[in-house]
């Protein structure tokens, strides 16, 4: 979910205060700053972590009632809910405050998702061997605290992505932030920060000697001063000057950068891994530790395993589905409805991948009448290889198309080993050529899969670009996290119908 961008949005809780003063950011003593910037800083972060935490609560109470209830169903008798369930609800808070997930900020999702996970585990966990060493089992369900924590994972989750859209709607959710430096970087840096306004990082000014304040912005964030200057509207601050030296790194730490909350560095490291990165304390030096989870054999045999258990779970269900849509195919042209095409799979090697035909018979030949008609479904094609308006596509087709069922027959593909749920789109031969030599040799390194971040991060929208730009980090940030995030995002992506043709 997006965020508008405006000047009163960020600061809206504070409106008595100019939005960017000029004496704000020029010659203003450090004291001054850090006392309004401090007490701006607790005021949000107070007010966001009763937001989520009563999102929590809610979706934890909600998951104990519905187990409660289920019990009593399935074995009369009550729901056997002990009175001091309230300790579940403390417990959560405090591990929540501890693994930073109240209030969150500067988590993505997959970071959200594994700490959500291990604490909810850990409670519930907790709980359980109160139980057994108080010796409870005669007065508390079992069964109701299972089912309490299969049902309340999911709905802290969702609630919490509730709240976070609700806080972002109305400009409440997260820090003001402004940038230092208006190079590439930092303009990477913003773009990010606004297309993921879920992190908590909402840009509202930027700090470069290169471009004139007042006048000047950068991807849309107004300049408000050199290097040298600071503010108090924003208690958070982005340091995107990767060229800079060791010496000018530090100067900024300890000068003007000093008198903020938090700040973030974003160094040369654009290509790098990030998920899988911590920080260490190397006899006083920054050191980064990058986790490599491609070359962990117990990863991947957890994905594989996850995977087939999904899919072979799931087979009653998609099995249906596909005689029915194979029906409506053939009953449209009489052909056969499933379409192969050889594609270049892990390790280069070359299988064939199974999708519901959604083009008419002769497709090949259709395209290429289509194309010499036509200049600019020519260049359309020579760009991504796909056609907004494909002339080619039949009526059940461009449903299958808006919906993705046509790649049901993929599942096939993933039980037999030749693909994964998730990864790299399968790519044939010509397309693959398009990609830069690097991008290829990442996707070598794992199995093709039914649904990837380049299909849920705007799918055909984002072109060749977009393939080069997520294919690229899903290889090197992959877990089983990244996985999950995902597949949940391609649901709601297919439920959109976004991006999809």
């Amino acid at each position: 979910m997006s965020q508008d961008k405006d000047a009163s949005g960020p600061v809206a809780e504070d409106s008595h205060l100019p939005v960017f003063p000029p004496q704000e950011t020029t010659g203003t003593p450090a004291t001054d700053l850090i006392q309004p910037q401090a007490f701006r800083y607790l005021k949000r972060r107070v007010f966001n972590i009763f937001a989520l935490g009563f999102a929590d609560a809610l979706a934890l109470g909600i998951g104990l009632t519905a187990a409660g209830f289920i019990r009593s169903v399935l074995m009369p008798g009550g729901a056997m809910i002990p009175e001091w369930w309230w300790f579940l609800f403390l417990a959560w808070f405090v591990g929540a405050v501890a693994l930073d997930l109240l209030p969150g900020w500067g988590q993505g999702a997959v970071e959200e998702l594994r700490r959500a996970t291990w604490l909810i585990v850990g409670v519930f966990g907790v709980v359980a061997i109160a139980l057994f060493l108080g010796k409870s089992g005669t007065t508390i369900s079992r069964m109701t605290l299972t089912t309490s924590l299969i049902i309340s994972g999911p709905l802290v989750l969702l609630f919490r992505n509730i709240c976070k859209g609700l806080l972002i709607r109305v400009g409440r959710w997260g820090l003001p932030t402004v940038v230092y430096g208006a190079n590439e970087t930092a303009q990477l840096a913003i773009r990010a920060l606004e297309e993921d306004a879920g992190l908590g990082f909402v840009p509202v000014g930027v700090f470069a000697d290169d471009v004139k304040p007042g006048s000047d912005s950068v991807v849309g964030v107004p300049v408000l001063g050199g290097l040298a200057d600071s503010t108090h509207i924003a208690p958070a601050a982005l340091l995107a000057l990767p060229d800079a030296s060791r010496h000018r790194t530090v100067e900024l730490l300890e000068g003007p950068l000093s008198r903020y909350r938090r700040v973030v560095l974003i160094p040369d490291l654009l290509e790098a891994p990030s998920l899988c990165v911590q920080p260490r304390d190397v006899g006083g030096i920054l050191g980064l530790e990058v986790s490599v989870n491609l070359i962990d054999p117990v990863a991947r045999i957890a994905k594989r395993a996850s995977e087939l258990l999904l899919v072979i779970g799931t087979a009653p269900i998609w099995m249906s589905l596909s005689l029915c849509i194979a029906l409506l195919i053939w009953l449209e042209d009489r052909k056969n409805p499933i379409f192969s095409q050889e594609r270049q799979g892990k390790g280069n090697k070359r299988f064939y991948t199974h999708k519901f035909r959604t083009m008419v018979p002769g497709a090949d030949a259709a395209l290429k009448d289509a194309l010499a008609d036509d200049p600019s479904l020519q260049s359309e094609w020579e760009n991504s290889f796909k056609l907004r308006n494909d002339p080619r596509i039949t009526r059940v087709g461009r449903f299958l198309r808006k919906t993705s069922l046509d790649e049901l027959p993929q599942l096939y593909n993933v039980l037999v080993g030749q693909m994964a749920l998730v990864g790299p789109r399968p790519l044939p031969a010509y397309h693959l050529e398009e990609l830069p030599d690097q991008i290829r040799r990442l996707r070598e390194r794992v199995h093709p899969g039914v649904t990837g971040l380049w299909q849920v991060s705007g799918r055909s929208e984002s072109g060749n670009e977009g393939m080069v730009r997520w294919d690229g980090y899903y290889v090197r940030n992959w877990s089983i996290w990244l996985d999950i995030v995902i597949l949940v995002r391609t649901v709601r992506a297919v439920l959109r119908g976004r991006g999809a043709y």
